[in-house]
């Protein structure tokens, strides 16, 4: 721990994951939350209220990393239901696990917006509640009182599911133990940008366009978008929904840069095929190199089944028809998924960018750092048919990967 003023720091920044566990579990309440240079939240401890119970350090997914012993189970999936998959990522798997534990008067608890556009985790006790936690949101989603909650609820024998980062699921887990009545589902994670910077995206967006916004979609979704990297925007007032790719929405391209994670992020202990939750999902690249006829499906997600609770869930869903699976090997699947062996990689302009975020206007930001510099390039690739774009990706991809 480290020690300024009347605050302690619990952990260095390169190690905090900013689960918000630690907030939770203090009993004098001696944990607060306070934003860096960078936008990310941290926790500090008034030591006049301490009493060094130990219960933040001996909860901490950072210092109590956790992960299933058994070997592990691999998939590719998608939802037979054309329309579960649009509403959802990938192959729209998460979805319908989801909808069976609604079905048996269980409750699910993922991340969504509020009416603010801020990323906050939230319950669904039903299949109205579920649909705002559908979708990938590439933000720290804030999990402030969450993980008290969900110990009330499984003290009172309701079955839960939760689904958050392999660092949120792990905190979880460290806070409960093992129960029979909570089914834990992480999925594969790049790291995360935090929702100062989101924000700031939006205002930006806003005065561009002289608008409000009032929704925001990733990963969007129907029947003429079919892009995994799309996004939807809606302005206030309008019933209109603008589509757009990740490369025209500096937040998103900032992201897929890898250069606005939280710095954590850079060395994350569950970067690695051992896995914490009961069930992973994350996108199957590359499936059609195993699979070919799968290369048609709009989506197809990587399920990784990682202890018999998960394994009993998933089997129940192929068995009643409601997804398709195919079994693949657990070295395909990291194969096609670089965050299944080892973090992403911090570059060089990660430090220049959050400089310059901190000094510079934004708008000097974007054209810098958040705008691709030879955006014809992506307008060419994005604008010939996918049978080509399937042929270069590859390339693609490793060159805004490394370069």
């Amino acid at each position: 721990m480290n020690k300024n003023n009347n605050t302690i720091e619990i952990l260095s920044k390169n190690q905090c994951t900013g689960c918000m566990l630690c907030g939770d579990v203090c009993i004098k309440s001696s944990i607060i939350f306070k934003e860096d240079d960078e936008g990310f939240l941290y926790p500090s401890i008034d030591k006049d209220t301490c009493i060094e119970c130990g219960a933040c350090v001996k909860t901490c997914p950072a210092l109590n990393p956790q992960k299933h012993t058994t070997s592990p189970t691999s998939y590719a999936a998608y939802a037979n239901d054309i329309n579960a998959r649009n509403i959802g990522s990938s192959g729209g798997i998460f979805g319908l696990v989801a909808e069976e534990i609604l079905n048996k008067g269980g409750r699910i608890w993922g991340a969504a917006f509020d009416e603010k556009i801020h990323l906050i985790h939230s319950k669904a006790d039903n299949i109205e509640e579920l649909k705002p936690l559908l979708k990938s949101k590439y933000i720290q989603s804030n999990l402030k009182g969450v993980y008290s909650q969900i110990k009330k609820d499984l003290n009172e024998g309701l079955f839960t599911l939760f689904c958050g980062t392999p660092c949120q699921v792990n905190a979880l887990r460290n806070y409960v133990g093992e129960n029979e009545n909570l089914l834990l589902v992480d999925f594969v994670c790049h790291g995360v940008p935090n929702q100062i910077l989101f924000d700031k995206t939006i205002k930006w967006y806003e005065k561009k366009h002289n608008v409000e916004v009032s929704w925001f979609q990733f990963r969007y979704k129907s029947s003429k978008v079919k892009h995994p990297q799309s996004y939807a925007i809606q302005h206030k007032g309008d019933k209109k929904i603008r589509i757009g790719l990740h490369y025209q929405f500096p937040y998103y391209f900032g992201f897929q840069k890898y250069i606005t994670l939280r710095p954590s992020c850079y060395q994350c202990k569950w970067a690695c095929s051992e896995r914490v939750g009961d069930i992973t999902l994350g996108d199957y690249w590359g499936v059609e190199k195993y699979i070919p006829e799968l290369c048609a499906k709009d989506g197809v997600s990587m399920i990784i089944c990682n202890s018999q609770k998960g394994l009993n869930t998933f089997n129940q869903l192929v068995n009643n028809n409601i997804i398709v699976a195919k079994p693949l090997t657990i070295d395909n699947a990291i194969s096609e998924n670089g965050c299944l062996s080892k973090p992403s990689i911090e570059k060089k302009e990660r430090n220049e960018f959050f400089r310059h975020l901190k000094e510079w206007p934004f708008d000097d930001v974007v054209k810098i750092h958040l705008t691709p510099r030879k955006k014809w390039i992506f307008d060419l690739y994005y604008a010939i048919p996918k049978f080509i774009r399937n042929i270069v990706r590859k390339l693609m991809d490793k060159r805004m990967r490394y370069e």
